[in-house]
């Protein structure tokens, strides 16, 4: 038997297995979540509820609550209500039967033991949503922004996945799908599905930064305030802050968010040529994080002038390539002059020229132009920010590369001298890159 049958009849052997996961964080609530699904799913959990008024809950009607115990062996564990959902009504398409039990650990365990103990099988909670997939209930955009919601950073970026999961960008998929078989020739069509897959491709960058935050470092000289500002952008005390030069070591990072924006704020060790061999590998660090870097603040020090430090930190930056690999955006540079509130002792135009621009001041001590820092940093977002309700958003790196994939073909169709009525071939790839990105072919 080969690798991928076998794998194909696992599969097969779980979807026909009812199945138990808890839903809800272990201990964090006061209510615990355990849903079970399958074609068992009622009668596995009627072998240990016992109902107040419902004696038997395979006679249950969908979409009711009922109130009772779970018991081991006649006796009560917790005191529970169950959600009954019958396929046509269940997120899996199967037969669902939600438990609501205290959120204690104990509790949570011990009533998910029951329930595995009478023949369901326990299973993480993402496999449920595998079961949304497979019984067609949701498609692959929809499945993918079901998996990202328990992991949003922000409320911005939960309400963007909840309206990717209701079907906002899979309806605009299928929109200009059903365009494509439909084309009656004109360019006038092919416009529209170019401009639509245009606007689409766009919200790229604004929602793979919302569930894989970019990486902000901040680097400079040692002693520049760079571990001053990463406080007071976190408004609170997270790295060392010391007068003496070098203090930071290990690059630090810290979940951060502006105006509902997640960022991954790193703070590096400065870079600089040192005989100490832990500062060695500090500045190696540094350099690492830099060529891996989405957006950078240079922090340079306004109270003293421009020292070796500094160029060589300008120098490795103007080496870097500051197009991501995977060319989704291009890293941003931040100079920022520290220390405004102290007299100027820096010619940062002798240092930089207009290599990089705008240039920020700021004092990371007293906290001034730390809100002009920040605005600037998420405005290429700005637009996105301001959300409005039900709209389509790329979230992956997987659906941006068909979907571009798909923009790269309807730009072809349009480039051709014959229009349309040549260029079937061109408008069967726009669409199966769409069909790809909603429709998982190894289902």
């Amino acid at each position: 038997m080969t690798a991928s049958l076998a794998s194909f009849e696992n599969n097969n052997m779980m979807k026909n297995k009812t199945i138990a996961s808890i839903t809800t964080p272990i201990g964090e609530g006061g209510i615990g979540v355990i849903q079970v699904s399958g074609p068992d799913s009622l009668r596995i959990v009627n072998t240990v509820f016992k109902g107040k008024k419902l004696k038997n809950l395979r006679n249950a009607e969908s979409k009711r609550l009922y109130y009772g115990d779970i018991c081991s062996n006649g006796s009560p564990v917790d005191e529970v209500i169950v959600n009954v959902l019958r396929e046509q009504d269940s997120f899996t398409g199967e037969d669902l039967v939600e438990v609501n039990c205290h959120g204690g650990i104990r509790a949570v365990k011990k009533t998910l033991e029951c329930v595995v103990a009478a023949g369901a099988k326990e299973v993480h909670w993402k496999e449920l949503a595998n079961r949304s997939l497979t019984n067609n209930k949701i498609d692959l955009i929809q499945g993918e922004a079901l998996l990202e919601i328990p992991k949003a950073k922000t409320r911005l970026g939960a309400k963007v996945l909840l309206d990717q999961y209701n079907g906002a960008l899979s309806s605009i998929v299928n929109k200009i799908i059903g365009e494509i078989e439909k084309c009656d020739n004109t360019g006038e069509l092919l416009n529209h599905i170019n401009n639509q897959l245009r606007e689409t491709v766009r919200t790229a960058v604004f929602g793979c930064a919302i569930t894989s935050p970019q990486k902000l470092i901040i680097t400079g000289k040692p002693n520049a305030g760079k571990s001053t500002l990463i406080n007071e952008l976190l408004k609170e005390d997270r790295s060392i802050t010391h007068k003496e030069p070098g203090t930071t070591r290990d690059a630090v990072d810290e979940l951060i968010s502006f105006d509902g924006m997640p960022f991954t704020i790193i703070d590096t060790a400065g870079i600089r040529d040192t005989d100490h061999e832990v500062e060695m590998l500090g500045v190696l660090e540094s350099k690492k994080q830099l060529s891996e870097a989405d957006k950078i603040i240079i922090v340079f020090d306004n109270s003293k002038p421009a020292e070796r430090e500094d160029n060589e930190l300008i120098e490795f930056i103007e080496k870097l390539d500051l197009h991501k690999a995977d060319n989704s955006h291009k890293v941003s540079i931040f100079p920022v002059i520290n220390k405004a509130d102290l007299p100027c002792k820096l010619n940062l135009s002798t240092l930089i020229g207009d290599t990089f621009e705008p240039i920020c001041q700021i004092s990371a001590l007293n906290g001034d132009g730390i809100s002009t820092l920040e605005e600037s940093l998420i405005s290429e977002f700005k637009e996105f920010i301001e959300y409005t309700p039900g709209k389509p958003i790329i979230f992956t790196k997987r659906q941006q590369e068909y979907i571009s994939r798909a923009l790269l073909f309807s730009e072809k169709c349009i480039q051709t001298a014959e229009g349309i009525k040549n260029d079937s071939n061109l408008l069967n790839d726009i669409k199966q890159n769409l069909l790809d990105c909603i429709v998982d072919s190894q289902l």
